[in-house]
């Protein structure tokens, strides 16, 4: 029996300084062009080439693209290339290729980047009958990076398992597309019922063809949904990008966005013109793993929110452990804008370091996630 490769240790050497002339560079291969691929590589990606550290003589270039390139000359320069997403047998041969062929002639350091937990995904998830064919090769290839890069602490523990050198790069958002934060309803109420909104993706939801199988579940409990249903006369229930099956019955009563593009989103949520929030997650270990970025984005808008006790919201102001607390903490925020206030300030100040990638040296922290795998920081 072949013997089981260990997990590349993570480095507990001092970092060392870089020194100019360095160049940074970095392509990224894309897994996923719409959520995270976009959040987490092609924002920072367009924003690192302004980036500038003259006087220290060092440069930063990143690029990024869906297609493999096996030219040789392009990686000469590059300081390392990272896999986002990646996952099927293609993705390992691409993976496999590069690591016999050309590391061997250039060099170059290969990361795996990663946003969500794709092992253990639960059954209702749609995601989860496509993933749970792919773990071996997920496997396989975090095994072979030189090191993994992942949004939270969690995912970290997590994927110790395959590759012990891990740098963890929270999830920001950029400013130059959300713009300035404008908190308007919490200083000027709007006279009618107040607007409640959820946001995200069907992968939040049991898809029909499982649900007519008798896979249920979700991320909205009954109880919460049966709490919708009695209150679509006294709140205005909105929904973007998905909508749980088991409200199509009320559709009518409700206002439903579909899916927006991930470039307009940001102007579509900010349209939406909320009071608040909701956040209902299913407790375990799939979204303790995902980063806050609703907290992000929620803040971004100038809203409070409320959320399910999970790790990501962890330090959310409004958290609840049961459905009974969701729904007392939606009723409270619908009655008191003073409620309203305090939650998003404190929701907002506890975000502000890590909202936008332009601002609290962020993108120097990001180079310094990626150089830290490599015993390097930046001066």
């Amino acid at each position: 029996m072949a013997k089981k490769k260990k997990p590349k240790q993570r480095s507990t050497q001092l970092l060392h300084t870089v020194k100019g002339p360095f160049n940074f560079q970095i392509h990224s291969f894309l897994g996923d062009i719409q959520g995270c691929g976009t959040i987490r590589v092609i924002y920072p990606c367009l924003l690192l080439n302004h980036f500038r550290m003259d006087k220290k003589k060092i440069s930063f270039y990143s690029s990024y693209g869906s297609y493999y390139i096996q030219d040789v000359e392009f990686y000469k320069k590059l300081f390392l290339i990272q896999f986002q997403r990646s996952a099927t047998k293609t993705h390992l041969d691409i993976f496999t290729h590069f690591t016999n062929t050309i590391k061997k002639q250039t060099n170059t350091s290969i990361v795996y980047e990663i946003d969500d937990l794709l092992i253990g995904i639960p059954e209702w998830n749609y995601a989860s009958e496509y993933y749970s064919q792919l773990v071996p090769y997920i496997e396989k290839m975090m095994g072979m990076a030189d090191g993994i890069v992942c949004s939270t602490e969690k995912l970290r523990e997590v994927y110790s398992k395959y590759n012990k050198n891990i740098s963890v790069i929270p999830n920001h958002l950029p400013k130059f597309i959300w713009g300035d934060i404008y908190p308007k309803h919490l200083y000027e109420p709007r006279e009618k019922r107040p607007k409640i909104l959820w946001a995200g993706s069907q992968n939040h939801f049991t898809q029909k063809h499982m649900y007519e199988k008798g896979i249920k579940g979700g991320d909205f409990s009954s109880k919460l949904l049966d709490f919708i249903r009695k209150t679509t006369d006294k709140y205005q229930w909105v929904f973007s990008g998905g909508l749980p099956i088991e409200l199509n019955g009320i559709k009518n009563k409700l206002e439903v966005h579909p899916w927006k593009n991930v470039f307009s989103y940001a102007q579509h949520i900010k349209d939406v013109d909320a009071d608040f929030w909701v956040v209902p997650l299913e407790q375990g270990l799939f979204n303790d793993c995902k980063s806050n970025i609703k907290l992000l984005e929620i803040s971004a808008c100038g809203c409070p929110g409320v959320y399910s006790v999970a790790e990501p919201y962890k330090n959310a102001y409004l958290q609840a452990a049961t459905d009974e607390e969701m729904i007392a903490h939606i009723e409270a925020l619908a009655d008191s804008i003073d409620l309203r206030k305090k939650t998003f300030e404190h929701d907002y100040n506890t975000v502000k370091p890590n909202l936008w990638w332009e601002e609290n040296q962020n993108l120097k922290k990001y180079v310094n996630s990626y150089l830290r795998l490599f015993n390097k920081k930046l001066p």
